[in-house]
């Protein structure tokens, strides 16, 4: 007998179905349930998930664990999803860094790869990293028909739907089909999104903002951007810019930005930007290692540096957040690691905003939960797990 453990995943097309999309996110969430709790939770009969659960076992997608106890009847099985089963490829696109991943369900990173940059079409570029994923699958010996799909995480405007790079001018890309793209070579399904949406995502399902019903990922360090999530869903404008708060201005007067006008929150939280300051200050050029040391030997200059970016981003999170009405908002990146500097900063910020307005709120401000260097790859790790174990954004005819 092949025992379930061992068993291929013989097609994807199982999970793509709505009502077993809806028992692995169930799975996914809770951990493991038994049958009849995942009919109390999925609002589905007990026939219909008796079905689902013996395909995705047939599929050694699904497995059976110990038993609970009785309440009188027989007693109850609990079942989880086998993480070694499914997995997710990963790529981030950001100015300054471009890499491409494979991870487990549970958003821990298998294996990673640096994309080489630089003098390449984004259709020479997109098939390198074709080849990259392909060497990657092969070297962890990993059967496609067990990968979900591959996340792309953006700085850009992004089209999600169709796949499509609208702009990005930290790539310099303009109308790039990246799902088309990619997805022609790879035979496997492509989402892409803004990278602070995709970061929100992550948060959402891996990270800070499991259990909020509304949240905001703020990006920083690398630019400016926000990942908005209403209701527990992405929130998404007509023209895909929502969360693009980098250029508009904050602070009356403010610091000048690279798009002409002063006050915006870019040129506070970009660190290339603030590097350039000290500079400006001290004669001194420095990295972040050696920017986050000064911080912690109370240097002059670096301290009014940081106080100067933790309130426009007090004020970032105290307008957005209370508009928006959020529970948890997170800050990605460098600024984020500061946490009485920054961090407490901002919640003392905003609480004593809120008080003094009479608005009630309980906003949680919190710095992520993963190093900065992989956000973006769990981003769009994120993205995938949305996309296949969210029920009302399941990308496939139902």
């Amino acid at each position: 007998m092949v025992s379930l453990v061992s068993r291929h995943i013989n097609t994807t097309r199982l999970i793509r179905t709505y009502n077993a999309s809806t028992v692995l996110q169930t799975l996914y969430r809770h951990g493991s349930c038994s049958r009849t709790q995942l009919a109390k939770l999925t609002g589905m009969s007990p026939a219909t998930i008796t079905r689902i659960i013996a395909e995705l076992m047939e599929q050694g997608i699904v497995l059976e664990g110990k038993a609970g106890k009785s309440t009188g009847g027989r007693r109850p099985v609990y079942l989880h999803i086998d993480h070694t089963k499914l997995y997710i490829a990963s790529l981030k696109l950001l100015r300054d860094d471009c890499r491409a991943a494979l991870l487990d369900l549970k958003g821990n990173i298998l294996s990673t790869e640096k994309l080489p940059w630089g003098g390449q079409t984004p259709q020479e570029f997109l098939h390198n990293t074709v080849e990259i994923l392909s060497t990657i699958f092969t070297q962890a010996g990993i059967n496609r028909e067990h990968i979900l799909g591959v996340g792309v995480a953006v700085s850009g405007i992004c089209h999600p739907k169709e796949g499509r790079v609208i702009r990005s001018v930290n790539l310099d890309w303009e109308d790039v089909p990246i799902a088309e793209l990619l997805g022609s070579e790879l035979q496997l399904p492509i989402f892409i999104e803004n990278d602070a949406n995709a970061c929100a995502l992550a948060e959402v399902w891996l990270g800070t903002a499991r259990d909020a019903v509304s949240s905001m990922y703020l990006k920083t360090e690398e630019g400016a951007g926000a990942g908005i999530i209403s209701n527990k869903a992405l929130l998404n404008g007509s023209r895909f810019t929502t969360g693009e708060i980098g250029h508009v201005p904050l602070i009356a007067g403010g610091q000048p930005c690279r798009c002409g006008q002063k006050g915006c929150l870019e040129p506070y939280v970009y660190f290339g930007d603030v590097q350039a300051r000290y500079a400006e200050k001290t004669g001194r050029k420095v990295t972040r290692s050696q920017f986050v040391e000064l911080i912690q030997a109370q240097d002059a200059a670096a301290l009014d540096l940081v106080r100067e970016s933790a309130g426009a981003l007090a004020l970032a999170c105290t307008h957005w957040g209370i508009l928006l009405d959020l529970d948890v908002i997170t800050i990605g990146g460098f600024w984020g690691k500061l946490q009485s500097e920054v961090i407490d900063y901002c919640q003392r910020y905003y609480a004593a905003t809120a008080r003094q307005s009479g608005i009630p709120c309980s906003t949680t401000i919190t710095g992520s939960s993963f190093n900065n260097e992989d956000a973006d790859l769990l981003g769009a790790a994120g993205l995938v797990i949305d996309r296949w174990f969210a029920p009302l954004s399941v990308p496939f005819h139902r």
